[in-house]
């Protein structure tokens, strides 16, 4: 089959076309015809360049994590109502099931959690081998595009803002708006009817954010940017924030902008790792922040039963596979608004 594959770590030269066998199904896997797979910044942009600490796996390596496809075979014992044919989605997390966490329904802290083109082979190829436990029917009238790109952000959103208590006609702050998790929030906020400022340093992806119909685009490195998004929330703040960035201005721009009793909600941290902030100002206006690493089946099955009713990503680009490395490039350099999805039939 064709595929896309790394011998070593490095730039987007790295990834290199080859002609490999077709994985087979164990017991309890799926062989899946990828149809579309999209590029995550840190499973597959870092992974890339050995910035991700859990990789498990030797070269050559297909990378490539978020997909959907088609059935094209089953293992033995695979105990699923999918059939051969089936248009699916693919979860990337391969999780144990039987440790505490699991058993309590908490997957994310799953103490054994593997990711797809991160601790087993990925997607960059015409065929994937995937537990069956990690697949569900493509909704109808969705993509395999539009599938591919909300497989792991689509969740996230939904389990932030859960967490976060976000009701319809609240004030979300969405730092980052453009980023790939931060358009989903977008999306995720805009979908529960909440108010939505959404930031980004860069004019024209604030253009973008502002066609998306964000209800205020800013930038977060202006001086006055507390004061500005207080003046939009009628003096308030905004009830809930979401910040994926570790970036020291930017986090306490954040918990200047929120109101008393305001949430925090961070997964991740892109661009750092330490954030300084003043303590009296937490306990004086009642703040709570949130960490959240990935979603759980809680909020999985919440996300999906909202793209039934029409909840839907942001596509910045669409490749064919081959293009790989330019896909790379575009969301190294930060081009992106969304997510770039390569195709592969």
């Amino acid at each position: 089959m064709r595929a896309i594959v790394i011998h070593e770590h490095g730039g987007p030269e790295v990834l290199q076309p080859a002609d490999i066998p077709v994985p087979k199904p164990s017991s309890g896997e799926a062989l899946v015809r990828v149809k579309a797979v999209s590029v995550n910044g840190f499973l597959d942009v870092a992974n890339r360049m050995g910035r991700v600490a859990f990789a498990q796996y030797s070269f050559p390596h297909v990378l490539g994590s978020e997909h959907a496809g088609e059935v094209a075979a089953l293992g033995p014992d695979a105990e699923t109502a999918l059939a051969e044919g089936d248009q699916v989605v693919v979860s990337n997390r391969i999780t144990c099931g039987s440790c505490a966490n699991c058993r309590a329904g908490r997957e994310e802290a799953c103490l054994g959690l593997g990711v797809i083109g991160v601790t087993t082979p990925g997607a960059y190829a015409e065929y994937s081998v995937v537990p069956v436990a990690n697949l569900r029917p493509l909704p109808a009238g969705m993509s395999h595009i539009e599938a591919s790109a909300m497989i792991v952000n689509g969740p996230l959103a939904q389990h932030q803002l859960d967490l976060a208590d976000a009701k319809a006609g609240d004030w979300v702050l969405v730092q980052a708006g453009a980023s790939a998790s931060g358009s989903m929030a977008l999306r995720a906020a805009q979908h529960r009817a909440c108010r939505v400022i959404a930031t980004s340093r860069q004019d024209w992806k604030r253009d973008r954010l502002a066609e998306l119909g964000a209800d205020a685009v800013l930038d977060p490195g202006q001086e006055d940017f507390a004061t500005v998004v207080k003046n939009v929330t009628e003096g308030n703040g905004a009830g809930v924030a979401i910040i994926n960035i570790g970036d020291p201005q930017l986090w306490e721009r954040t918990i200047e902008s929120v109101a008393n009793r305001g949430r925090i909600v961070t997964s991740g941290a892109m661009f750092g790792e330490r954030a300084a902030f003043n303590a009296r100002t937490f306990y004086e206006k009642s703040l709570t922040i949130i960490g959240v690493r990935t979603a759980n089946r809680e909020s999985t099955e919440r996300c999906w039963a909202q793209i039934e009713r029409g909840l839907r990503p942001v596509v910045d680009q669409i490749l064919p596979l081959e293009r790989v490395a330019d896909a790379h490039r575009r969301v190294e350099a930060g081009m992106n608004v969304g997510r770039v999805v390569l195709t592969v039939d």
